[in-house]
């Protein structure tokens, strides 16, 4: 199990995946039926999942136990809703923070007749956010990546210990990541582009967590390169 001094590269090329017929899905961790060597989850952070819709296909989304589900789309929107109730959309530029129960079933659609989608889906074990109410239905936070070279705080539920950061960045541009968690732990992963973080080089969809980074100093290394951090993530809070 990774610990505060360690730093674990998570290629895109490795990752689990699971396909039918309208849906698929690669894992960064360990999840349902995908279980690897070096594949358990980083503290809190359960899932890091990136999932793709076929035109007008939905999948259902079930928790074992009460945890804070995060849904992206990368690509196009999504709807999410609980099974039988009127569902939300979710646009690019937008994250739906979900406290998801075990006693509901929860259905992510694809609205587009001819397009497929491109979504996220993180989960965190975070016992924390159990004691602040959210809205049955979510909270929705939106984001304006047009804003370049800056990483923006994505940050929808105020009982989490966990802050998202994203940004998008030009070729060469340069920055520096501050943890404010008592052990510094952050989870980085790259939407697009490729990025060289910590002195390791990150492509699409590679993932790197690092348990002991007070300041994590990146640099894109192409145009349009999308960075995804997740910091706060309690390295001993991860329950099995």
């Amino acid at each position: 199990m990774l610990t505060q001094t360690d730093a674990q590269i998570y290629l895109e090329s490795l990752r689990g995946r699971f396909q039918t017929e309208g849906y698929r899905s690669f894992r960064t961790f360990n999840f349902e039926e995908y279980h690897a060597a070096d594949r358990e989850p980083f503290g809190t952070l359960e899932a890091m999942n990136d999932e793709t819709l076929m035109p007008e296909c939905s999948h259902t989304l079930r928790v074992e136990r009460v945890c804070q589900v995060i849904l992206l789309p990368v690509v196009g929107a999504i709807e999410v809703g609980e099974k039988g109730g009127e569902p939300r959309f979710v646009n690019s530029g937008e994250a739906l923070f979900l406290l998801a129960s075990p006693d509901e079933v929860y259905m992510i659609t694809n609205p587009y007749p001819d397009e497929a989608i491109n979504y996220l889906q993180i989960r965190i074990n975070d016992n924390t956010s159990l004691s602040t109410p959210m809205p049955l239905s979510g909270v929705t936070v939106q984001f304006d990546l047009s804003e370049k070279n800056v990483l923006l705080p994505v940050r929808g539920h105020n009982g989490s210990s966990a802050h998202l950061f994203i940004g998008q960045y030009d070729g060469r541009e340069e920055g520096i990541f501050t943890s404010w968690s008592p052990d510094h732990s952050a989870f980085i992963f790259v939407i697009e582009g490729a990025f060289e973080v910590q002195n390791r080089l990150l492509e699409r969809r590679d993932g790197l967590a690092l348990g002991n980074a007070e300041a994590v100093e990146f640099e894109a290394l192409s145009n349009g390169a999308i960075l995804l951090i997740i910091s706060g993530l309690a390295l001993e809070g991860n329950q099995s």
